[in-house]
């Protein structure tokens, strides 16, 4: 809200200052130098709109000194975290669903609760099967990142599809917020994802 009254604000101020040059000459600041995700802070320099959904939003200065093969990691890492987050935010609602149709102690409703019901051996066989799947996608350097060569409903078969692959990053940025949202939501309520989201519906 703050963010919107302030860009309706700053659209009556006309183009503002952004300091002098080198030989001391003012330089006037337009829209194209200013961030699409914060319209009153500065674009990142290394952010020129060529990655997908790149909307200028760097807050932490990541990409700052950042090499375009660095920048391309980056991308990688997001896509890599977002897919797994996707899973996570699925497991997350199935574990709630079907926990009361398993026998105990496999029938715990709480996902972070339920970690503690899998055996040290599946716990292992997780570590295991992560640790074969990160050094298998490795090497594939000069690809579209987040491409692994992983496609098994031939999807991208005529060419990856622009607004599928932007339809892929929105909604792994969003899983890593409610992923992240789940676990303050159960350590602070004590209770699973679903049963406090419909608490509203409550009388």
């Amino acid at each position: 809200m703050f963010a919107s009254l302030l860009t309706g604000a700053l659209a009556f101020q006309g183009p503002m200052l952004a300091g002098r040059s080198p030989r001391g000459a003012v330089r006037m600041v337009t829209e194209d130098d200013l961030s699409a995700a914060i319209p009153f802070v500065a674009k990142p320099k290394n952010l020129n709109g060529e990655l997908l959904c790149d909307i200028g939003f760097d807050p932490a200065g990541f990409t700052n000194k950042a090499s375009p093969e660095k920048i391309a990691k980056f991308r990688e890492a997001e896509l890599k975290h977002g897919r797994v987050c996707m899973l996570a935010v699925l497991g997350f609602v199935a574990q709630e669903l079907i926990a009361p149709y398993q026998a105990a102690p496999f029938n715990e409703v709480n996902p972070i609760n339920a970690i503690a019901a899998v055996p040290a051996l599946g716990i292992l066989q997780i570590i295991v099967l992560c640790g074969i799947i990160e050094n298998r996608t490795q090497g594939y350097a000069g690809r579209i990142p987040g491409d692994i060569g992983f496609d098994p409903l031939g999807l991208s078969a005529g060419g990856i599809k622009e607004d599928w692959a932007i339809a892929e990053i929105k909604h792994g940025r969003l899983a890593m917020i409610a992923f992240l949202a789940f676990q303050v939501q159960i350590k602070v309520s004590g209770e699973s994802v679903l049963s406090t989201t419909f608490d509203i519906f409550s009388p």
